[in-house]
């Protein structure tokens, strides 16, 4: 009988068995295989890629932002949205410690606007690349083209971002993350960064055991939404028609997507259920899986949760803090939080598909939405991002009071960032939203019986003499002893909140120390001198924004050591359009005369 080879059909197929019993020789796992069969695009979208920047030495990193305005769906209703080289969010800026960042913003949106480098620290002398329209240089004009030159310190690293600070354009969507990543031979086995996704799709298949120096490291920026535009919500709440109340959001996105239910909306809105989709995220059942959340948000706090995980909090606005395990975490506009996901049933590792639930209080807002779903959720799996199952899983429902995440315990991982320096000082304001005959009956926000209405055309770090007025207030902050040498002030800031709504104050510049706070549970909450209250004597993490609790009070500590302009406001997006900000003039005096003149060319550039 002759001898016949097999078919080529049959030895390819025998081949691909072979291939496939090599790389994975045990037992199979559909899931895991599925997550390197995923959309290469829509794996890459918000995945961080730090071994591109954390093993290279420091350089200049060049990006090319081109502003515009589109006609997207986000969430199935149809909004003009503001994108950056036509991504909504923008594009996720990556560099390292020490780089200097060169951004190229063309401006081809119809109205003037200005970039924020929100929680990044300036060395002395380049306050003008702050980016706040008023304070620190005029805005960018509509088709004009702008370069800012942003030096990161050696020493910071983390969770940032950057956005608008013109007008209302955040509410529009002009905003996107901003990571800073550690060099390689940063001591810190908390944080990600050796082997930092070397690519979901690069990454090779492994069997049970767990490979804790590989990280799958992705961004979520989670945030309210509203249907309306960013200035049909601001001329609203400036009217006699909101008496003072805040306009309540309309949906909650992650990552610019969620699902709306058309039916919901008593608006007039154009909605196709269609062109919503809900936001799905793909973890690795054998690597770390970090998530870094933003929240670029106009109004409201988010509270979120994984089923059947829990979350390791070990970043804080830029800071590296002693690591928390907690079921839920709440962030505050302008916040962020990097955490570990840590799966709590580990022997159905790999396998299915959960929840994450992004919940909003309506106690927060002082009239119901009923197009606002308080819960609304993304995807968690651990299978491609093409499958079209549901989840089935539940959501936390035994949250302790000692297991819920309270934002003022969390302590530095450095034990030397754990010496807190005395005051020199103390600054009292109070802060609240007023109706005044005098201003037509409409609601504007003051900080110590001052509205905050920004100078497009004269920033203020344009000027040779700063003094506070009606519309600007202005704190100088000097050395006691004018002769001396100290290059830094320490304060204790304290602010009183008049309102029954909490207020998230971001600080420009300078990172702070949130001592204490306190919420009356009946009447005004405001700090009384004759009882102060017990503060601590160890530093706690620092950060550039907290929330200062309705009728009450927060005291933050600030080491004050860069001369400059540093705007501290509301980060409630209609607070601050209404004027809930001033500005903090540090060492004026020693602020160079190349700072102030770059501040002003922005000017010539506007008036060209």
């Amino acid at each position: 009988m002759a001898f016949s080879l097999p078919s080529s059909k049959y030895i390819s197929f025998l081949t691909l068995i072979l291939l496939f019993v090599y790389l994975y020789p045990l037992e199979w796992d559909w899931d895991r295989l599925k997550i390197f069969v995923s959309q290469p695009e829509e794996v890459s979208r918000f995945h961080l890629a730090s071994s591109n920047h954390s093993f290279r030495a420091a350089s200049t990193r060049v990006y090319n932002l081109t502003l515009a305005e589109e006609v997207l769906w986000p969430n199935g209703v149809q909004k003009t949205v503001l994108t950056i080289n036509g991504l909504f969010p923008g594009p996720t800026i990556e560099v390292r410690s020490g780089d200097l960042l060169v951004v190229n913003v063309h401006n081809g949106l119809s109205e003037p606007t200005s970039l924020h480098w929100h929680g990044i620290r300036h060395p002395a002398g380049s306050n003008s690349q702050d980016g706040a329209s008023g304070v620190t240089q005029c805005p960018i004009p509509a088709g004009a083209d702008y370069t800012y030159r942003v030096q990161i310190s050696p020493e910071q690293h983390g969770t940032f971002w950057y956005h608008s600070h013109y007008s209302y354009q955040r509410a529009d969507g002009l905003f996107g993350a901003l990571v800073v990543h550690a060099p390689a031979s940063s001591d810190d086995s908390t944080r990600p960064h050796q082997d930092e996704l070397r690519g979901v799709r690069s990454a090779k298949f492994k069997r049970d055991t767990r490979d804790d120096n590989s990280v799958v490291d992705q961004i979520m920026i989670v945030g309210d939404w509203y249907h309306r535009s960013g200035k049909q919500v601001t001329d609203w709440f400036q009217s006699l028609r909101s008496h003072g109340n805040e306009p309540v959001p309309d949906a909650v996105l992650n990552n610019g997507e969620q699902a709306f239910n058309c039916s919901k909306s008593l608006a007039k809105i154009t909605c196709d259920p269609a062109r919503g989709r809900t936001p799905t995220f793909t973890l690795h059942p054998q690597h770390r899986n970090v998530i870094r959340f933003i929240n670029p948000g106009s109004i409201a706090d988010i509270h979120l949760s994984f089923d059947s995980h829990l979350l390791r909090v070990f970043e804080a606005d830029g800071t590296q803090i002693q690591p928390v395990t907690v079921k839920e975490v709440t962030i505050a506009p302008g916040q962020r939080y990097a955490v570990e996901v840590i799966r709590v049933d580990n022997s159905t590792l790999g396998k299915g598909r959960f929840w994450l639930r992004q919940r909003v209080n309506y106690e927060d807002f002082k009239y119901p939405n009923v197009a606002l779903d308080l819960e609304s959720k993304s995807i968690l799996s651990y299978g491609r991002l093409g499958n079209v199952k549901s989840p089935r899983s539940t959501g936390w429902s035994d949250i302790k009071a000692e297991e819920r995440f309270d934002a003022l315990a969390l302590q530095p991982l450095d034990p030397a960032a754990r010496v807190l320096p005395p005051a020199d000082d103390v600054v009292m304001m109070y802060v609240t939203t007023m109706i005044r005959t005098s201003t037509g009956n409409k609601p504007f926000g003051y900080v110590n019986q001052t509205t905050w209405k920004p100078s497009y055309s004269n920033p203020v770090l344009a000027r040779t003499d700063v003094a506070s007025s009606s519309k600007e207030l202005i704190y100088s902050i000097k050395p006691r002893d004018t002769n001396a040498s100290s290059s830094s002030i320490v304060l204790d800031i304290i602010v009183n909140n008049l309102e029954d709504g909490p207020h998230p104050f971001h600080l420009h510049g300078h990172h702070f120390w949130p001592l204490h706070t306190y919420e009356a549970p009946i009447g005004k909450g405001s700090y009384r001198w004759e009882r102060p209250p017990t503060l601590p004597t160890t530093a706690p993490a620092l950060r550039d924004t907290f929330v200062i609790p309705a009728t009450g009070h927060a005291i933050f500590r600030v080491k004050f050591d860069t001369p400059g302009m540093w705007l501290f406001h509301c980060h409630v997006l209609v607070h601050l359009q209404a004027g809930m900000g001033l500005i903090f003039e540090v060492m004026g005096d020693r602020v160079p005369l190349e700072d102030r003149a770059n501040a002003a060319s922005s000017c010539t550039l506007a008036n060209a």
